[in-house]
């Protein structure tokens, strides 16, 4: 076990940024008759959010605006915004600006 722990440090810390490393297994190898292979997945955006930022997310799908969650949820105005910043932030989406219609 140590010497896969070792190589999987290794490998991990041989990787780059590139697109090309993140199409190829971090981790290939055979120890004791075992294969290992470790590769990247890219986690599904259910499994990003919180049970609150689901809920969150879902109300503005539906067409809620942020004072309207709040009421809903019995949550502050500055929560509704800091659920949305995590959000956008998870999913690697840019907001519309403030002045963005409503």
């Amino acid at each position: 076990m140590r010497s896969l722990a070792r190589s999987l440090v290794r490998r991990v810390t041989e990787l780059s940024d590139g697109d090309t490393a993140l199409r190829r297994p971090l981790l290939d190898l055979t120890e004791q008759g075992v294969r290992c292979l470790l590769v990247p997945v890219t986690p599904e955006a259910h499994d990003l959010l919180s049970p609150r930022e689901h809920e969150v997310a879902r109300m503005v799908g539906r067409g809620y605006t942020n004072k309207q969650i709040a009421g809903v949820l019995e949550i502050s105005l500055n929560t509704v915004s800091a659920h949305m910043r995590r959000i956008f932030t998870k999913l690697g989406s840019v907001p519309a600006p403030r002045w963005w219609p409503r």
